[in-house]
């Protein structure tokens, strides 16, 4: 599959909110925050999106230890409700990288910053 030119839409799984971002040929741009209710709504609003980017695969950051579990799970879930190819990548410092970029720039960081987070490890496996 074509990286550069196939729609990736990639996830940063988290507890509270999921971050997302999607690729435009080869740029990583935030989508939005969806903030967590039941695993039931967000699958539906990720296969919506899904549907109206014409998302051809998914990029899912995986983290360390415990939430890499909980990652790893919902990763099975969405496969097993969205018929696309996932793909698991390291999204380790993803979330500190934003931060740093955003103080570099003496700028304040205002509500969430997870699909910034998923812009982040898109941007990087476009690449």
């Amino acid at each position: 599959m074509n990286k550069q030119y196939s729609t990736t839409l990639a996830i940063d799984y988290g507890t509270k909110r999921i971050g997302l971002a999607i690729s435009h040929a080869s740029l990583a741009v935030p989508l939005e925050v969806i903030e967590y209710q039941t695993q039931d709504e967000v699958i539906a609003r990720i296969r919506q999106i899904c549907q109206e980017h014409q998302i051809a695969q998914l990029l899912l950051g995986i983290s360390e230890q415990q939430m890499a579990e909980q990652t790893k799970k919902f990763g099975e879930l969405l496969s097993s409700e969205i018929d696309l190819p996932i793909e698991y990548v390291d999204e380790t410092l993803s979330s500190f990288e934003v931060r740093q970029k955003m103080k570099e720039r003496g700028k304040k960081i205002i509500g969430p910053i997870d699909h910034y987070a998923a812009s982040i490890f898109l941007e990087e496996w476009l690449e």
